[in-house]
């Protein structure tokens, strides 16, 4: 199918770990072997064919130095290195037979031979690992060993959560929809300028997070618990807010008559501004405060 195919399995339970490559040389296969090392370890023995990757002296060198015995059969004699021959036997007519890509097709291989029983009962993933491989029919019928497996992670949290509350006590603190509290501001200057803005709960999202929404005109943040703090309620929670432009001009200010209401209303919007603390939305988007110097300009 357009590929070479690096096939290794485990002596003892015939565990697989197959790799689709281009190349044949020893290096690419050095590197895909230590890819699958780095999961088992190193082993004690190597058991090849005759091939010229595996009869370079750099393939021999490389065994050397990670300790390794690198066996060969005889030539024309494949029995010797026979689990890996039949396992070759075994994969080559799984992709015939399947409609699906190679790559797909090794992957569905692999789940499948991992975990199918041996002549001794056990599955490969069971020799090896000491558990069965879950699968996505586990999900309908959990096998006996996956519901002791869910027992056990049971039991082992609940001790881990016994020996936590012996040594630490721990305050947790539980928000509901309503609750009024500080939210942690996460916008710009917040490493020099860290601030708690007063927020109210108003989506609970599982444990571990909530919707606040910022008072008193500010947007809804998605906080983690440990970025709220407790806070009283006040009457001023209920208030939905108002815009001061609107508060501090008059009947007459609403509708200028003259160009000198016009220039009255933006300077006193401009100064009431100038001193609010900073809006929290892209509504009021941040400025910047500093004053601009122009270019000193030279005639050449």
């Amino acid at each position: 199918m357009g590929h070479h195919w690096l096939i290794v399995i485990d002596a003892y339970s015939k565990y697989p770990c197959i790799h689709a490559t281009n190349s044949t040389s020893t290096k690419t296969t050095t590197q895909l072997l230590e890819e699958d090392f780095s999961h088992f370890g190193y082993p004690h023995a190597i058991v090849s064919d005759n091939a010229t990757t595996f009869s370079s002296q750099e393939f021999k060198v490389w065994c050397h130095e990670r300790g390794m015995v690198h066996l060969t059969g005889a030539p024309y004699h494949p029995a010797t290195n026979g689990a890996a021959e039949r396992l070759v036997q075994t994969f080559k007519r799984f992709l015939k037979k399947s409609r699906k890509s190679p790559k797909e097709a090794l992957q569905e291989f692999l789940m499948q031979y991992r975990r199918s029983p041996l002549a001794s009962g056990y599955s490969p993933s069971e020799l090896l690992n000491n558990r069965q491989t879950r699968t996505k029919i586990d999900t309908l019928s959990p096998s006996p060993a996956h519901e002791a497996q869910e027992r056990q992670a049971r039991e082992a949290t609940k001790s881990q959560a016994k020996e936590l509350q012996s040594m630490v006590h721990n305050v947790h603190r539980h928000y509901q929809v309503g609750t009024p509290c500080y939210a942690l501001y996460c916008g710009p200057r917040r490493t020099s300028e860290p601030r708690w803005v007063p927020a109210t709960v108003i989506k609970v999202h599982g444990s571990r997070s909530a919707n606040v929404k910022v008072h008193p005109r500010g947007p809804i943040w998605r906080r983690h618990l440990k970025q709220l703090r407790p806070r009283y309620g006040v009457d001023e929670d209920n208030d939905p807010g108002m815009d001061l432009r609107d508060y501090l001009r008059s009947p007459s200010q609403t509708s200028p008559q003259s160009d000198t209401d016009v220039e009255q209303t933006k300077t006193s919007d401009q100064l009431v501004y100038q001193n609010l603390p900073p809006h929290y939305g892209p509504e009021n988007p941040r400025r910047f405060t500093r004053i601009r110097k122009r270019k000193a300009m030279w005639d050449c």
